[in-house]
């Protein structure tokens, strides 16, 4: 790396003890706990002993990345390997339901597997239908939002907000049983009502208000902001994010937690990035953030991630390498969370306007975690080591009837293998941040 990209990484990696010690502590306290296993025989009597073999199959944490490139490559051969990479990492997806690109034409909109195709835009069934096959959580982004407003749609507040009713009520009915998260409403807080699009006065109120009206009681509904507002704007009780989140629950709305954008990218040159790191890569700060928002009682998901691996940095991949473990462990450390998502899985593949052109807008940040030919970069051998190795539980627990028989674990699903005298059989159990996590079988 060169001069500039160790000046902007001082503040992430220099070193600070009582950091380390908060990042350590809040990853073992925050995302494990026991699980306490009984045993007992059909007829009621105690299983006297047993090996219990146990190993972690999944993550409760949502670790995401949004799923746009799924059958989007021309070649068969990267179709595969973009589906396996992604299922590999990642058990969340992020569907895109932006507005313009999803029903280009009024009343045409392209749920289905035969839809058009469009760049960056896959069907929503199909996308669907790939989650389903790997066990991945759908969520849908973004039910509302300034930008992608189609062409077709009135200009007018009142009538835009009867048209927005109608596209919240037909996803609902369409999707509100299969996917549970949404972002209802995208970066209102960088909306500018001089320049940019006509949108009913307050919006992000009525759009909850509308959410909650169509979608089961149990839908996670979600506000979405930008980097600027979520990492670079802290006014401790004043922080324009948190009294706006504060305000929709102050009078009742259906929010349920917030989504918190992380774009280390869309800099005019990369010196910029030195007065941005000040606050967007210091701990101190990030965990400011952090017990500011978690205040307000909701979950927070670390949403679209761009982490640069821009080439002016010299080794911009050992920088986006070096970021990207610090941050995951802050992040994960954080009582507050429950997900981070990663925004684009493959570098040049970020534009909605072409594929591969590094000349061209996001591309050019190179925030993938493969590169254009789908090799790993350093960045995604990290998260493959954190989310599959390191934070990932498995062992054997040798029970004994009357016995403290429990292990510990990251909070997930799991399978046992139970051993006894009698025989060997398999069980499931998930271990959960709500739940008392006291497990009976009969074997």
């Amino acid at each position: 790396m060169n001069e500039i990209a160790r000046k902007i990484l001082s503040p992430l990696i220099r070193d600070d003890m009582e950091i380390e010690e908060r990042i350590r502590l809040g990853i073992e306290s925050n995302r494990k706990a026991f699980a306490t296993v009984k045993l007992k025989r059909n007829d009621g009597s105690p299983v006297e002993k047993a090996e219990v073999v146990f190993r972690q199959t999944r993550h409760e944490y949502r670790f995401g990345c949004n799923a746009f490139m799924l059958q989007q490559f021309d070649e068969s051969e990267k179709n595969e390997i973009y589906e396996k990479e992604f299922a590999r990492l990642f058990n969340l997806a992020v569907l895109p339901f932006y507005w313009k690109d999803l029903e280009p034409e009024e009343g045409k909109a392209r749920f289905s597997r035969e839809s058009p195709k469009m760049y960056r835009r896959p069907a929503i069934d199909t996308l669907l239908d790939y989650c389903e096959k790997y066990g991945i959580t759908p969520k849908g982004h973004p039910l509302t939002w300034h930008e992608f407003i189609p062409d077709w749609a009135p200009a007018d507040k009142r009538n835009i907000e009867t048209r927005w009713e109608c596209r919240i009520k037909e996803l609902a009915e369409r999707y509100g049983d299969r996917i549970k998260i949404w972002d209802v409403c995208n970066e209102a807080l960088q909306w500018n009502p001089v320049s940019m699009a006509t949108m009913p006065d307050e919006h992000v109120e009525k759009a909850f208000r509308i959410a909650g009206k169509y979608f089961p009681a149990s839908t996670e509904l979600l506000y979405n902001d930008g980097p600027w507002m979520s990492w670079n704007n802290f006014h401790g009780d004043y922080t324009p994010l948190y009294l706006l989140a504060r305000h929709l629950k102050g009078i009742g709305l259906p929010i349920r937690g917030l989504g918190l954008q992380y774009h280390l990218a869309f800099f005019e040159n990369v010196k910029t990035l030195i007065d941005w790191s000040h606050q967007m890569l210091s701990p101190k700060f990030l965990f400011a953030h952090m017990d500011q928002y978690a205040k307000l009682g909701l979950p927070l998901n670390v949403s679209e991630i761009t982490i640069t691996a821009h080439e002016d940095l010299g080794d911009g991949q050992r920088f986006q390498e070096l970021v990207t473990e610090k941050l995951y462990r802050i992040w994960f450390s954080h009582a507050a969370t429950n997900g981070i998502i990663w925004w684009n899985l493959v570098d040049g593949t970020a534009s909605g306007t072409g594929a591969f052109n590094f000349n061209q807008g996001e591309n050019q940040y190179r925030g993938g975690l493969l590169n254009s030919d789908m090799t790993r970069k350093p960045a995604f051998k990290v998260l493959d080591r954190l989310i599959n190795k390191e934070w990932h539980s498995e062992g054997v627990l040798s029970y004994e009837d009357g016995a403290e028989n429990h292990f510990k674990g990251f909070y997930g699903e799991y399978e046992l293998l139970i051993k006894t005298d009698s025989g060997t059989l398999t069980r499931a159990l998930m271990l959960s941040k709500d739940a008392k996590n006291e497990f009976a079988f009969t074997i």
